[in-house]
């Protein structure tokens, strides 16, 4: 119980940071989120959610 405790707080922290970098990204370069570097990041989160999602279903 605690080992998937212990993932999913990690997998949060993850999303978080990750979301800030995101967010950081496009605004610091004035871009929108089509753009191709903030695409990555955005997709970068996608798959963590996902994996998150996954996580969620196996409790």
């Amino acid at each position: 119980m605690d080992e998937k405790f212990d993932k999913e707080k990690e997998l949060w922290n993850k999303i978080y940071l990750l979301r800030e970098e995101m967010v950081r990204t496009a605004y610091n370069k004035k871009l929108d989120f089509l753009d191709d570097e903030v695409l990555s990041l955005s997709q970068a989160l996608n798959k963590l959610l996902n994996e998150y999602e996954k996580l969620l279903h196996r409790k």
